[in-house]
């Protein structure tokens, strides 16, 4: 069975008017051998720069050679794609053709939607109406609690409806196992230490603004939170997902009460956190060591 969010069908690349665009970010951009080939061949006047701007790892793997400020050399000046314009589609290695797109095998299942460091995907999370729910590939609405009927995940329905646990005691155990992650941005740390100076403000701030918040919205963050992560059952248990989810929509919900524009939190929280391995490890072996929950 393959499953999908109920926006995942509107996602489109905002392209030129993203303002955080993943071609802009620094991240180091794999290329596939198939595609590698495909630019060795091309004898077009940016097959040249193609090959000019490829660079081999130490492993004998193939990324692209960023410039000096984290850009990919194929940008242009309007924030579009060279290759697309030049090329097509096609031509993209798998790594930017997927992203912000992810999939995820449960036994025979497939889980996918859109990573929400994009700021496309974020404002179509937001702008659902009601529950979050889901698609099979006969396109049938499911809930959370049916999706994992449907892959085999046992769970307590009664645990997936959110509320935030506000107190300076659950904010200071946040912030450790943030402190444990590593920094995907220069920036991070020191939004960390300023979110974390006064838990206790922290903790009447984040109350104050969730009396007024859209509550509906941080359910369907907490349960895409959770859905990204499923395919971790087995190995953590639904408990430490739950856990999981919990303290990373806490997060969001506090640093949305202290600094306002929850779609960007959103974002920043997902591009700092989601997209390490290392960091949802250690967040999930977290979760799971919590005992006052």
């Amino acid at each position: 069975m393959e499953i999908r969010p109920i926006f995942s069908d509107d996602f489109a690349c905002l392209a030129d008017r993203c303002r955080h665009t993943c071609c802009k970010e620094g991240w180091e951009i794999d290329v596939d051998e198939d595609t590698r080939r495909i630019w060795t061949e091309e004898e077009t006047p940016i097959g040249a720069s193609l090959r000019e701007n490829l660079i081999q790892q130490a492993d004998g793997t193939w990324s692209i050679r960023l410039q000096p400020d984290g850009v990919c050399p194929h940008l242009n000046r309007n924030g579009l794609c060279k290759i697309i314009l030049c090329l097509g589609e096609y031509a993209l290695c798998d790594i930017c053709a997927l992203h912000p797109r992810f999939y995820e095998d449960i036994g025979l299942d497939e889980l996918s939607g859109q990573g929400l460091c994009c700021e496309e995907a974020v404002g179509l999370l937001l702008a659902t109406e009601g529950d979050l729910t889901f698609l099979d590939e006969e396109d049938h609405v499911l809930t959370l609690a049916e999706v994992m009927d449907a892959v085999h995940i046992p769970h307590d329905a009664l645990s997936l409806p959110y509320n935030p646990r506000i107190d300076a005691s659950w904010y200071q155990t946040i912030f450790h196992l943030y402190g444990k992650c590593e920094s995907l941005n220069e920036e991070w740390p020191k939004t960390l230490a300023r979110l974390s100076r006064d838990p206790d403000a922290a903790a009447s701030a984040a109350l104050t603004y969730w009396n007024t918040a859209d509550r509906q919205a941080f359910q369907r963050i907490f349960t895409y939170i959770l859905y990204r992560q499923l395919e971790f059952a087995e190995a953590y248990g639904v408990p430490a997902l739950l856990r999981f989810a919990q303290l990373n929509t806490d997060f969001v919900l506090l640093w949305a009460a202290l600094d306002g524009d929850l779609p960007e939190r959103l974002r920043c929280w997902s591009a700092e956190m989601e997209y390490s391995t290392d960091n949802v490890d250690l967040l999930l072996e977290g979760a799971a060591a919590i005992e006052d929950f």
